[in-house]
């Protein structure tokens, strides 16, 4: 016999692997917009690359602040 709390676990269960399932067919859909999508985001990437001034290399520490120097 199955309790009623195994009862409403397993209705739970059910309810978020449903819930998993359409966020999932979502987010497919969303993904395989059209063309037109995927190429304008690919120009919005272009052109924030050519107006964003390019970033000098990241500072490394120094070694006189390390706490174990010998």
């Amino acid at each position: 016999m199955f309790s009623p709390a195994m009862i409403n676990a397993k209705s739970h269960i059910n309810d978020l692997q449903a819930e998993a399932t359409a966020n999932r067919l979502a987010k497919q859909a969303k993904d395989s917009g059209s063309r037109s999508g995927r190429i304008a985001g690919a120009l919005s990437s272009v052109r924030s690359i050519l107006t964003n001034p390019a970033e000098g290399p990241m500072p490394l520490p120094k070694l006189s602040d390390y706490p174990y120097r010998s």
